[in-house]
């Protein structure tokens, strides 16, 4: 292949998207038709129609037509946008990875003709499956867990997987499974005595439809929410309930994870607000909470709320917000220092929770970042909730594009 021929299809052959995107031009002569003539690039969109992961890793695409093109992208976007030389035939080979395996694959042949444009969608099947089991256990681990495992058994094979802490929570996660095939699963928890605190136990069929039976257990409690992306026929059992309670919370249970209180007036789309998590095991009422930017004066209450565990409460001066999970509005949102300044959270006279961001003082040496509010960057000021018992040092935090109602894991 000439040196010019070669230039032209790798220009040719540039993404729009921002994800990182890998290509390697071959100097295999033999895989290029010289009798081609360069003109106007095709355009090809392509989609790819794969169900919903949990742990996913990359999306890979591979192209094989004039050049062979290797593209890696993060798992944001399911669309690639391609100037592509245009050709008879182009393969296009997409691979999905989550858990550290290869899960799903498609392929899908088009020609390219000069100066067109074409939208495809790669239809993606499941290879092998896995279980994950996520269950949140509280901060501080009130339930006292420290050791468990996933069982599960298919026909004359048997596996067995241990139990990870995550922050406030445990999870189960297997290897790759085999598709088609009927499985049982039981999980347990044990306290440091031994003593099981939870346990699982069912049957359920991994098959291209459903490779990924995501359990996901909101609470420990007796009133046990679910959410279990699997057959219709399969059921949960609880053999050890911890007892259900409704309380007014204490040291440790209910934090501040995400503020942003500069707002830009002249921004419809920004508001301020304060995020609050309950990261204890049991359902907080807040009729006895405020928060403002000292604990003696300007304090706003929360309100008659009931928190579920594991869940975040919102509290902004916009009357009506695109939040996910629980909204209220503040009428008379307290007035938080624009440049520096303290938080703080209180229920029933005792402090729960305060911040100091900003500018560093004599007081405050070590002060969290504070997000900004231009037309062109809009950042709040975002905990990473798995360093929780930190989030008075800096580096638990980050700035970032606000997530009112979304958990937040700076880096991630």
């Amino acid at each position: 292949m000439s040196p010019t021929f070669k230039k032209h299809v790798c220009r040719y052959a540039a993404t729009t998207l921002t994800a990182l995107a890998l290509w390697n031009c071959s100097s295999d002569s033999s895989q290029v038709d010289e009798s081609i003539q360069l003109g106007t690039p095709a355009n090809i969109a392509l989609s790819l129609d794969y169900s919903e992961t949990p742990l996913l890793d990359s999306l890979v695409l591979d192209c094989y037509g004039p050049d062979t093109l290797h593209f890696v992208h993060s798992v944001e976007k399911k669309s690639f946008s391609l100037d592509l030389f245009p050709s008879d035939e182009w393969v296009f080979k997409a691979k999905l990875y989550a858990n550290g395996t290869l899960m799903q694959e498609g392929e899908v042949t088009t020609a390219l003709e000069a100066g067109s444009a074409v939208n495809l969608k790669i239809p993606m099947h499941a290879i092998v499956g896995f279980v994950y089991v996520k269950i949140p256990i509280g901060f501080g681990n009130p339930a006292g867990i420290k050791k468990g495992e996933m069982k599960l058994t298919s026909k004359d094979e048997s596996y067995t997987f241990p139990m990870s802490f995550d922050s406030d929570n445990v999870t189960f996660t297997s290897d790759g499974l085999k598709l088609n095939r009927e499985y049982h699963i039981t999980l347990t928890m044990q306290d440091e005595n031994g003593k099981n605190i939870f346990s699982l136990e069912d049957d359920f069929t991994l098959n291209e439809n459903t490779p990924i039976p995501n359990f996901q257990i909101e609470s420990l409690r007796s009133k046990i929410a679910l959410a279990i992306e699997l057959a219709n026929d399969v059921n949960l059992q609880v053999t050890f309930k911890l007892p259900a309670t409704k309380r007014a919370p204490a040291a440790n249970d209910l934090i501040v994870n995400e503020f942003f209180i500069i707002a830009n007036a002249n921004d419809s789309s920004q508001f301020n607000f304060v995020e609050f998590y309950n990261g204890s095991t049991d359902t907080l009422v807040l009729d006895k909470c405020s928060f403002g930017k000292s604990s003696q004066s300007d304090a706003s209450e929360i309100g008659a709320i009931a928190l579920p565990p594991n869940e975040v409460l919102v509290i902004g001066d916009r009357e009506k917000a695109d939040v996910s999970g629980m909204y209220v509005y503040n009428e008379k949102m307290p007035e938080f220092g624009k440049t520096y300044g303290s938080l703080v959270l209180q229920c029933d006279g005792a402090v729960l929770d305060s911040l100091y961001y900003g500018k560093a003082d004599s007081l405050h040496v070590t002060p969290l970042p504070l997000g900004s509010s231009s037309a062109t960057i809009r950042k709040s000021t975002q905990l990473n909730i798995e360093l929780w018992n930190k989030r008075n040092e800096p580096d638990s935090w980050c700035t970032g594009v606000p997530t009112p109602g979304s958990i937040t894991a700076c880096g991630n």
